[in-house]
């Protein structure tokens, strides 16, 4: 069931049919989307039905079992979202919309579910791992051969891209794997080929021109410096860091504000912050809209999905795309829009959830295998929640399947490590971990 899995994922994760590079050059892996993504006459994908005979036919033993805190979190998650959108087909709206809305979100608990069910060590999530780099390395390798054909000129300019949106989330997490693994194994070939696989990836990252890659790569090492426990491998990451640092000044004193390209990752962050180009008004004209029908609706429950937020402005018209009132950029200002504080509580109880069960498995866990998988559950749902923020993340299937992989982290680790249920030690009585690296 895990290879199963894994090869499921690859293809959603690699198939091309809607990237920029589908109109100019060929797709090699279009064809994924009508056999697995595309609804059948019942209304479900093919994706979801083998998730369903995933979760069915996966015999897990009762113990250790599934974190109950997690698995009750993704429960209100499903409830949440089924009230809202009765709540809005009773107020107004229409299924055909909410299910654009919601089909991802009912996607994502059901796969959560499924993946702990066939996961049930360290090595499984690995596995699947494995399968995201190798799409991350697909999906980077036709960004490459878009830039030195047809995309050369678009790199750095706003709204433009050579692949995807939600390849930032496969190139971010697969750069973490590869770093985890690098730290993890002494081999120097390894550590060769995974450094070329990250400067492979941050050239895609440069070339597709997404500025929340970069925020996203930033705040993921972050929260997998903080995670990593202390050893000999953090003292050597330290004295990494010890050495880069005047190089890294020196790139950010030169390059702030410049616009050459070498410094687009420095544009990047000085227009999310600072630097209002075409694409941040229309976002934050979106932005404006969303939070006009938050507080014109119920506070409680928002207009219910299957309903359009308000929009104040047509300065910044993406009319022309159907579902543009339904399917905002900013996933996090649409559900306070359309499912209001209690629809957004219950969707967002489980991130913090997820997090601290991982983050307790990274610092906590004897198993090592279980720290690195854990480490990279946490990180990787930091970049999610980013795209779930600046860039339709609810609607990307790429992100929804890795927050997917997070929650099933969190529903299978803690027990199988030990650190959860009945048998779970006081913290301060956790066996000693041993060091990474």
């Amino acid at each position: 069931m895990v290879k199963v899995l894994g090869f499921l994922l690859f293809l959603v994760f690699a198939e091309d049919r809607n990237c920029a590079y589908a109109h100019h050059m060929n797709a090699p892996l279009d064809w994924i989307h009508p056999y697995l993504l595309e609804p059948t006459p019942i209304k479900l994908r093919p994706f979801d039905l083998v998730m369903l005979v995933v979760l069915f036919g996966s015999q897990a033993p009762r113990r250790p079992g599934l974190a109950r805190p997690m698995r009750n979190a993704l429960l209100l998650v499903l409830g949440t979202t089924v009230f809202s959108t009765l709540y809005g087909l009773t107020h107004g709206g229409e299924f055909r919309y909410s299910s654009w809305q919601t089909y991802l979100i009912l996607s994502m608990v059901l796969s959560a579910f499924a993946i702990a069910a066939a996961c049930r060590t360290p090595a499984h999530f690995i596995h699947l791992a494995k399968w995201l780099v190798a799409a991350a390395v697909y999906r980077a390798l036709m960004c490459w051969i878009s830039y030195f054909t047809w995309a050369k000129g678009l790199i750095g300019q706003s709204g433009e891209f050579i692949t995807s949106h939600a390849d930032t989330i496969t190139w971010v997490v697969s750069i973490m794997v590869l770093l985890v693994e690098m730290v993890d194994r002494r081999s120097v070939s390894v550590r060769l080929r995974n450094l070329l696989l990250i400067l492979f990836f941050l050239g895609a990252i440069q070339f597709n021109s997404r500025r929340l890659a970069w925020v996203s790569l930033t705040m993921g090492l972050v929260m997998f410096y903080v995670l990593f426990p202390q050893g000999v491998a953090k003292r050597r990451i330290n004295r990494v860091l010890v050495v880069l640092s005047p190089l890294i000044l020196a790139y950010v004193v030169v390059g702030w504000g410049r616009p050459e390209k070498i410094f687009l990752p420095l544009a990047s962050f000085s227009s999310v912050s600072t630097q209002e180009d075409s694409s941040t008004l229309a976002r934050n004209a979106e932005n404006l809209g969303l939070i006009f029908t938050g507080n014109s609706a119920s506070r409680a429950f928002g207009t219910g999905w299957g309903r359009p937020y308000s929009y104040l402005t047509l300065k910044y018209d993406i009319s022309g795309f159907e579902l543009w009132r339904y399917v905002p950029h900013n996933s996090i200002l649409g559900l306070l829009a359309f499912t209001g504080i209690l629809g957004f509580a219950g969707f967002w109880l489980a991130v913090p959830t997820s997090v601290y069960f991982n983050a307790r498995v990274a610092r906590l866990a004897a198993d090592t295998a279980a720290r690195r998988v854990a480490l990279i559950g946490v990180a990787q749902l930091i970049v999610c929640c980013n795209q779930l923020y600046g860039d339709m993340g609810i609607f990307e299937p790429a992100a929804m399947y890795v927050v997917a992989v997070s929650y099933a982290m969190a529903l299978r680790l803690p027990t199988r490590t030990g650190l959860w249920g009945p048998a779970a030690p006081p913290p301060n009585q956790a066996p000693a971990p041993q060091p990474i690296g």
